[in-house]
């Protein structure tokens, strides 16, 4: 049912002043498109056991900005090199540490209202082997009965946006986070379940 529900009215008029809102603040944005499934929030606190990163006013799924800034900061350090390991100043300067923030702001990714009136899909997992997996001294077999976990996930394309000082210094440092952010997008896919191939986007 919640999967049947459109995108209400005024989000696109909510869409199109947030899309000015980051033009007068001087951020670099572009549109990245869901290749599949995103499973975004699964663990969030929920009344079901699984659960979806929804905006609180207009009940669309979005990519919070953490979600994204943690997606860059581990692939950084895991896929480039010592430049941009944990401790090095490109890491600092981009992501900051525990003594000062970083300069750059990785703001919440919202829905392009023309992605479609749906976004929200149900989805389903299988445990297989509960009793396996709960750790009771039951080897898997063929003739468990597996346990289907129904859960949502989203669809679309999502306005990205990235923004830094209004200083000359600072358009390399965000040109060079969203081709980061734009690599691990496509290559590791954001939220959970990204080893199943959920979350990858272009």
């Amino acid at each position: 049912q919640a999967a049947a529900i459109t995108i209400p009215k005024g989000y696109k008029e909510f869409f199109a002043r947030w899309q000015a809102t980051l033009m007068a603040l001087g951020a670099t944005y572009k549109l990245a498109q869901a290749q599949g499934r995103i499973a975004i929030g699964l663990g969030n606190e929920s009344v079901q056991e699984t659960a979806i990163s929804l905006h609180r006013t207009y009940g669309v799924p979005y990519l919070p900005g953490s979600a994204l800034k943690g997606l860059a900061a581990r692939f950084a350090a895991k896929r480039l090199g010592d430049a941009w390991n944990r401790d090095s100043e490109a890491d600092r300067i981009v992501f900051g540490d525990t003594t000062q923030a970083g300069y750059l702001t990785f703001f919440d990714a919202y829905p392009d209202p023309a992605s479609g009136p749906l976004l929200l899909h149900p989805d389903i997992m299988a445990i297989h082997h509960p009793d396996y997996y709960q750790g009771q001294d039951a080897a898997p077999a063929d003739w468990d009965d597996p346990i289907l976990v129904p859960f949502p996930t989203a669809t679309g394309s999502y306005l990205v946006a990235l923004a830094g000082p209004l200083a000359e210094w600072a358009q390399p440092w965000v040109e060079r986070t969203f081709a980061i952010l734009g690599q691990a997008l496509e290559e590791v896919g954001i939220g959970a379940k990204t080893s199943s191939g959920y979350g990858r986007m272009t």
